[in-house]
């Protein structure tokens, strides 16, 4: 709150309400440096709130107010949007979860990404309350929340419910069925559909699949939201992907977290930028999100050829504990192409993978260390370290990206950003991946 006063104000300010200096307000926050969201220099002024609303700004020396807050040296902005919210979820058991938002200034996050928290199977409905996105957001309005929340519907959730985790191309049936889940979700108030594509089960989905449920947000007016099917070697052509979806969905394209992943494709942070910008200047409503670090957010299992998820994450763990196909996903890993293989995106170098949210009392004290750290202090092989970790389970941090290129990406029109936050084993769930911050 040092830096960011009155985030909460964002609808007022950005209708420029015109300054009565005479009135009496209960709060002005006065000598503030106003950004007020149109692209205009800052200036300094004041704020009027009166009944819980912005009622002018300017310089209001002569208002009578009940209080008084001098913000001197601080920025009253509009509320920001956090892109990447991931889930509402949380303010339902602690409405103090906001806090660490608040207190940036966020006022509304965007939620959802391949995974969403609705819609749900029965029995997991059953333990939270709800099952489909009108049932979800009915708990969040009789909860009542401490900020703005948006949700897109999730395509590893709809896939999930209707086709399963294996590797299998969705029946004429299912497809229909996953186009009605779409349907009801926006009717509801989603804003479009998320799909995080490297992660099984989506990365199993084919174009046209997803193609098809996007034109059922489209039919709304909602957007498509991806985590692309790849961030590395096949970088370009992923985006390639996004926007033909878009194109025939007729939809605007978001893409979550930009970036080029692996020293390899740095290079291609250009050509990636240029893409976008041949999409907008050529008509088509394109726009992508950062995030303002160097490293990755996934899912520990993510580092696995998805192949090997091919029969469902049980199947997964029961080969992990075979040595033969420990031996074969190592070989993948250590010299594997044509997929997106973090382990060759950090170097091949166990101390380029930090992990968190291990809640066990083997690896628990270990939290925020790297593979290659933990080794090390247990006197283990790194690779031991590795698959021991990924049956418990982890979020993973990759240092796969370049300071360089997160400038560049910053700098473009097109980009937006969001925040760091605490993150814990539950970031397993779905996608493999649950948001990035550090």
């Amino acid at each position: 709150m040092r830096r960011i006063a009155g985030g909460w104000m964002a609808a007022a300010l950005l209708a420029g309400v015109v300054c009565h200096a005479q009135t009496a307000y209960d709060i002005v926050l006065r000598n503030g440096r106003i950004v007020d969201g149109t692209g205009a220099p800052w200036y300094r002024g004041d704020v009027g709130v009166r009944a819980g609303k912005i009622a002018a700004i300017g310089r209001l020396e002569g208002a009578g107010s009940a209080r008084v807050i001098d913000v001197r040296g601080m920025v009253i902005a509009p509320g920001f949007i956090d892109m990447m919210g991931q889930t509402a979820a949380p303010f339902l058991k602690d409405r103090r979860a906001a806090v660490n938002l608040l207190t940036q200034g966020i006022t509304t996050i965007n939620c959802g990404e391949g995974a969403s928290d609705a819609p749900l199977s029965e029995a997991e409905g059953r333990s939270r309350g709800w099952r489909s996105m009108r049932e979800y957001f009915a708990v969040l309005e009789r909860a009542g929340l401490p900020m703005n929340a948006v949700q897109t519907v999730g395509h590893t959730q709809v896939r999930t419910l209707t086709v399963g985790l294996e590797d299998r191309e969705a029946t004429p049936e299912q497809m229909g069925r996953m186009k009605a889940i779409v349907r009801e979700a926006m009717e509801a108030g989603a804003i479009g559909l998320s799909t995080s594509l490297i992660y099984p089960p989506a990365v199993f989905a084919s174009e046209a699949e997803i193609t098809e449920l996007a034109k059922v947000a489209g039919e709304y007016g909602g957007r498509y939201y991806t985590h692309m099917r790849n961030e590395g070697d096949r970088l370009l052509e992923a985006i390639d992907e996004a926007l033909r979806i878009g194109r025939a969905a007729g939809t605007p394209v978001h893409i979550f977290h930009l970036k080029t992943a692996g020293r390899a494709n740095w290079g291609k942070m250009d050509l990636a930028i240029a893409r976008i910008q041949a999409a907008r200047a050529a008509g088509e409503e394109v726009a992508a999100d950062i995030y303002p670090y160097v490293n990755n957010g996934l899912g520990i299992r993510a580092l696995i050829h998805p192949r090997h998820s091919a029969q469902g994450p049980e199947e997964l763990l029961r080969r992990l504990d075979d040595a033969a196909t420990r031996t074969i996903i190592r070989g993948e890993m250590e010299t594997g192409t044509g997929w997106e293989n973090w382990y060759a995106h950090v170097g091949h170098d166990w101390d380029g993978v930090v992990v968190a949210g291990m809640d066990n009392a083997e690896f628990a004290p270990h939290n925020g260390k790297s593979i290659g750290e933990i080794a090390r202090a247990t006197r283990r092989d790194p690779w031991e370290v590795f698959f021991a970790i990924a049956r418990v389970g982890a979020f993973a941090m990759p240092q796969s990206m370049s300071e360089a290129n997160k400038i560049k990406a910053m700098r473009q029109e097109f980009i937006s950003g969001f925040v760091a936050r605490e993150r814990g084993a539950a970031h397993e769930r779905g996608s493999g991946e649950r948001d990035h911050g550090l």
